[in-house]
């Protein structure tokens, strides 16, 4: 691969990556089936993955369904060819007002034109406490 199509395949990926992520924090479902192979499979934590767009898109739905608000931001890019590491600072209000932020980490492949794989990583025995509004163990 020659240093100009490196970067353009690098460029793909990172574009592709602020597609799915904008589409998340717009709520825009549409855009995100667009983004996603149809085959696309989405990890969550440790706990939870599902193969599929229709499925990926109704699991990202219901995650972000707890929060009043919510966004990821992210604080860094690590591109290399179809793959991507994206951290993230999560901020979000959940329904009764208190807001939960935390970091994560995406780790996102794609075959050049969808996103293949989203694996979602944060610490859940910290996290999961706080979206429901208990005390961390």
């Amino acid at each position: 691969m020659t240093e100009s199509t490196a970067s353009s395949t690098a460029a793909t990926t990172r574009s592709l990556v602020e597609s799915y992520l904008t589409a998340v924090n717009t709520h825009d479902w549409e855009r995100l089936a667009q983004v996603f192979h149809p085959d696309v499979v989405v990890q969550h934590g440790m706990s939870i993955s599902t193969t599929g767009r229709d499925k990926a898109i109704r699991l990202l739905t219901a995650v972000v369904a707890q929060f009043a608000e919510h966004e990821d931001r992210p604080t860094r890019f690590i591109v290399d060819g179809h793959a991507a590491a994206v951290e993230i600072t999560f901020v979000g209000t959940r329904p009764d007002g208190v807001e939960v932020t935390f970091e994560a980490a995406d780790v996102i492949d794609t075959d050049g034109t969808h996103i293949t794989k989203v694996a979602s990583w944060y610490d859940t025995a910290a996290v999961l406490p706080l979206v429901k509004g208990e005390q961390p163990a």
